[in-house]
């Protein structure tokens, strides 16, 4: 591929951008997918010329690419919504894990709240991001005052910092594991990660930093910054506790488990929120239950089992079928902790189970496997990746309603690509083990 064509296609991407983020409505779903889909074909035959493709030129693309959205407001997203109104809260002196939208929005008269009600999508919920996504809100709102676009332009310039330290420790990364530093464009290029991070302020970008700092300590045998990193990963998402039993053949029983007891130490600690008497934190844990026991959107086995439930009961069987999966997912959970010895690899396969068993896969929730693509053989999260934007097709309908003749689309191919990797590539048996080329 030469020179001129690489640029051009930089080009054409950027425009591409452009319309997804000042032109795109969550509900146009044929420009949704067409966006995508064009990025995506790009987005692949760079991947696959990469070795002529200058590294230190495609970072700055890519972050050219993330730059280029920060200056509108979400087009697939409207949880902002809510950050802004946990950080006017703050602001306010009320704590966001005391009260439910709902029981404020015939109480209060401060105008700004006023404005956001009317576009949260959960009001009816206690807030469920953890204490440091509750001090970059009220930083947020400091800052920006009542604005709500200045607001948003502040949040995604903190997911675009992130992204810039999250590429860097990347390829150090992938140098100090002695793999090809151009695996970093997998992330660095990819359109998911682009539109849904950057251009939708999704905080998985912060959370996918600290995985990487913490893998960054434990690569330098550094226990004080492992605790940091994970600490603050957890504080971003919560999902990262999953992956301290990874520490165990790296650290030993014993001192993963005084990592675990630290980080749960320090996240009580750094947590004020949640002190001050047991309701906070049940506010906090109801919504939690709620999120896994009463949502579904774009689940995989989940569809299956819930199907299933159905056709045998003539009811939705969400909550038994949730605990359910809960169980095998910790089963499958279990056999990797004992087959992982590299923690981005196992971190890599834990993911890929939750995901796969979860009755809730947003879009954005994808990224974490791009990220850590790179230090895996299976490709398959790229992928994943560019099918899962199909699942927008919910927001084109009034009301809205799952497609799952196109869910099912989406985990065939992503099966079928599974098993393609696993039989016909050398290296499928080294799923944990393997070198990355």
């Amino acid at each position: 591929m030469s020179a001129k064509l690489v640029y051009l296609l930089f080009i054409v991407s950027l425009i591409a951008y452009f319309i997804t983020g000042y032109q795109l409505n969550r509900s146009n779903f044929v420009l949704l997918i067409t966006l995508y889909s064009f990025l995506f074909a790009i987005y692949f035959l760079i991947l696959h010329h990469k070795n002529h493709i200058n590294l230190p030129i495609s970072i700055i693309t890519g972050l050219i690419f993330r730059f280029s959205l920060l200056f509108c407001l979400p087009a697939l997203s409207d949880d902002y919504y809510r950050f802004l109104w946990d950080g006017r809260l703050q602001q306010l002196g009320i704590n966001p894990f005391d009260y439910a939208p709902s029981q404020l929005a015939e109480l209060t008269t401060d105008a700004f709240l006023r404005e956001l009600y009317p576009k949260l999508n959960s009001p009816d919920y206690f807030s469920v991001y953890p204490q440091l996504l509750q001090y970059v809100f009220k930083l947020v709102v400091q800052i920006a005052g009542q604005s709500v676009i200045n607001a948003v332009i502040i949040l995604k310039a903190i997911i675009f910092l992130f992204e810039c330290g999250s590429i860097y420790l990347l390829i150090r990364l992938l140098k100090m594991k002695g793999l090809d530093p151009k695996n970093s464009l997998i992330y660095i290029f990819n359109p998911l990660v682009i539109i849904e991070l950057t251009g939708n302020i999704h905080f998985e970008a912060i959370m996918i930093f600290f995985i990487l700092l913490s893998a960054y300590f434990i690569s330098r045998s550094q226990i004080a910054g492992t605790v940091g990193a994970l600490t603050l990963a957890i504080q971003a998402k919560l999902i990262p506790v999953i992956a301290i039993p990874l520490l165990i053949k790296k650290v030993g029983f014993i001192k993963t488990v005084w990592i675990g007891f630290t980080c749960f130490l320090l996240f009580w600690i750094s947590s004020p929120f949640l002190w001050g008497g047991v309701e906070r934190y049940l506010h906090f844990i109801s919504s939690l239950q709620l999120y896994y026991g009463k949502f579904e959107f774009n689940g995989s086995i989940y569809s299956l089992f819930r199907g299933t439930g159905y056709w045998l009961t003539g009811f939705n069987q969400i909550y038994w079928t949730s605990k359910l999966l809960v169980l095998l997912t910790l089963a499958l959970f279990i056999y990797i902790y004992r087959s992982s010895k590299d923690f981005l690899q196992g971190f890599f396969w834990l993911m890929a189970a939750y995901l796969l068993f979860s009755a809730v896969v947003h879009p954005w929730y994808l990224a974490i496997l791009v990220a850590l693509s790179p230090f895996v053989f299976y490709r398959f999260a790229m992928i994943w990746s560019a099918l899962v934007p199909l699942t927008y097709i919910t927001y084109s309908i009034i009301p809205y309603q799952q497609n799952y003749w196109i869910i099912g689309l989406e985990y065939c191919v992503v099966v079928a690509f599974v098993t393609f990797e696993s039989g016909f590539l050398k290296k499928g048996s080294q799923i944990f083990d393997g070198q990355v080329s």
